[in-house]
């Protein structure tokens, strides 16, 4: 049997966590009768006073999720409490219940954070198939090299060959804001092709959602003590930035924009968009689309001449997995991709460019579980040197690898993250 999980809860109530990250959401799992941040002890007595008819039922009372609300689901949330239970209901990103039998002992796992997540939980042991071939990146991965690929769109993945391993379950690649937009559709096709398994759908790449998932992960893979532990680390740096950069005005955020291909940008709501936020900076692409937007969570194509008449003072390029981190020894295409921007005659004149502004970010330090504070890191550092003196984003990379990712790595002397690379930064390194 595990520990009981009332003590992590109690661990969890000694931590200090934004109103983002933890007070302002609802842990969406049934059996959280009251409807805030956790299980405890107060929902089981609060299921007790619906039973006896003192409070109104809730979305999320039902804890075996049968459709009534009795003393069966005391019973089953007093098990989910225990560490005992044999399933566990929750909602997952695209807003459907979804039940998983426990414990989880063969996961497949398509998604690109999901995996990595799974490894922070220290779970990696019950991983039997990833997405994508990761041989490349084995200085990261080691274990996950080593694995099967099933592919991860859900058009091509093979599904006879997840079918054939046996999974107790499948994380999809659904797993950024963006999906809110055609992710119910990939989910239908995952769920014709895979009849009978239960698929896990959570954001793992949002700073503003990521402490919600990473908990109900926890409880989904029986591991709520790492769970704790990484919220701990992550609010930690994330209230800190949130703490220093919320009070400043619209005219002390310079203008930003962040790229993928040319003029293939992240607006704010998305993964790589709120890392600028976060960091105290202002997205060009606000003045296009807002937080009711659909697309607010993903990238949209702008146009040249939008970028001009706006003037960003900073231009970040995002640069994929395969071309940046930890596997490459030098940074040789992440120069030539800021050389590709620097060399737009439409953008001589745009302040980023005159002024040097031009950096070239890895998508390992953005992209999600806890890289996107490692850059958020490096961003605040270029924007608000002062305001963030005493950060030294190199350490806090290397203690997200020697803490959660558990691999032998200097990231001072190996890999290729940044371009300028930070010594060369107009800040003190």
């Amino acid at each position: 049997m595990r520990p009981n999980r009332l003590i992590w809860i109690l661990i969890y109530a000694l931590v200090v966590l934004s109103p983002t990250n933890a007070a302002d959401f609802v842990l969406e799992i049934y059996g959280n009768a009251n409807m805030d941040e956790c299980l405890n002890q107060d929902d089981l007595d609060y299921i007790r006073d619906i039973v006896a008819g003192k409070n109104e039922p809730t979305k999320l009372a039902d804890a075996n999720f049968d459709g009534l609300v009795n003393e069966e689901d005391i019973e089953q949330l007093q098990a989910i409490l225990d560490g005992r239970e044999e399933m566990l209901t929750f909602i997952d990103m695209l807003g459907e219940p979804v039940t998983v039998n426990k414990p989880i002992r063969r996961l497949v796992n398509m998604g690109y954070n999901g995996v990595e997540m799974t490894r922070i939980l220290g779970a990696e042991d019950i991983l039997v198939a990833y997405g994508q071939d990761r041989t490349e990146h084995a200085a990261f991965f080691p274990k996950f090299a080593e694995l099967p690929f099933v592919g991860s769109d859900h058009n091509e993945c093979d599904y006879e060959k997840i079918i054939s391993l046996k999974p107790d379950a499948v994380q999809t690649n659904i797993e950024r804001a963006s999906f809110t937009v055609g992710g119910l559709d990939q989910k239908r096709i995952f769920e014709k092709n895979l009849k009978d398994t239960p698929l896990i759908c959570l954001n793992m790449r949002e700073q503003d959602t990521l402490v919600q998932n990473v908990r109900t992960y926890g409880y989904i893979l029986d591991r709520e003590r790492e769970a704790e532990e990484f919220i701990d680390w992550y609010s930690g740096y994330y209230d800190l930035f949130l703490s220093r950069t919320e009070s400043l005005s619209e005219d002390e955020k310079p203008r930003c924009v962040f790229e993928y291909t040319p003029y293939y940008c992240y607006a704010s709501g998305s993964n790589l968009g709120q890392v600028l936020t976060l960091a105290g900076g202002k997205n060009i692409l606000d003045e296009k689309i807002g937080p009711d937007d659909p697309k607010y969570g993903s990238m949209l194509d702008i146009e040249p001449e939008f970028v001009v008449k706006e003037n960003p003072e900073y231009i970040f390029k995002a640069v994929g997995s395969w071309e940046s981190g930890y596997h490459i020894e030098n940074a040789s295409a992440m120069a030539a991709y800021q050389e590709q921007v620097t060399n737009r005659t439409e953008l001589a004149n745009i302040i980023a460019v005159r002024e040097d502004n031009v950096h070239c970010m890895s998508y390992w330090i953005l992209i999600g579980a806890g890289n996107n504070v490692i850059g958020t890191a490096y961003v605040a550092k270029l924007l608000h040197p002062d305001l963030f003196e005493d950060i030294d984003p190199v350490a806090i990379h290397q203690e997200y690898v020697d803490r959660f990712c558990r691999i032998d790595f200097n990231v001072e002397e190996r890999g290729a993250f940044l371009y300028p690379p930070y010594d060369r930064w107009p800040v003190e390194a």
